[in-house]
């Protein structure tokens, strides 16, 4: 298993958090008493500068009011712009777990972030969209490696450029 750490260098759009979120989908169905939505079919989640698209997403909202969206795909993507810069974070994974009250995204099987130029790449990524850090792991257990991963987490990072280049 290869674990790996990379701390970005700006923050996710920090009023995201605070906008309400919008779902599509072709079929949906609830279940007030758990607090449980499920939506089928071509699922466009957005909130804010966050856009998740998948073939089925699964809602749960906690009493506090947060949510969490499980979304599964082939692959499901998940976007977010960057503060303050005409940059955006693009994620996809066969499932995407979103917790909206702990910033969290969570990409399992075929994992992979682009930052700009930079990629992350491994069998499970999370990704804290407050902080904009990154956690990558290998495989695990039988699991497969990734796609030309060989088994490893890959991170590929660009130089910084200098002052007036």
């Amino acid at each position: 298993m290869a674990l790996t750490a990379v701390s970005a260098h700006s923050l996710a759009e920090q009023g995201d958090r605070d906008k309400p979120i919008q779902i599509e989908a072709d079929r949906a169905s609830l279940d007030q008493l758990k607090g449980i939505t499920v939506y089928e079919g071509n699922v466009v989640v957005t909130q804010g500068t966050i856009l998740l698209r998948a073939a089925q997403v699964t809602v749960t909202q906690d009493k506090n009011g947060g949510d969490l969206a499980v979304a599964h795909g082939n692959p499901a993507t998940f976007r977010q712009k960057i503060d303050g810069k005409n940059e955006w974070m693009d994620a996809q994974g066969q499932r995407i777990e979103y917790d909206s009250g702990k910033n969290l995204v969570k990409l399992f099987d075929n994992a992979r972030v682009k930052r700009g130029q930079d990629i992350v790449m491994g069998q499970t990524l999370v990704y804290n969209t407050k902080d904009e850090t990154f956690i990558a792991n290998g495989p695990t257990g039988g699991a497969s490696p990734a796609k030309g991963s060989g088994g490893r987490v890959t991170v590929i990072l660009q130089p910084k450029k200098k002052d007036g280049q």
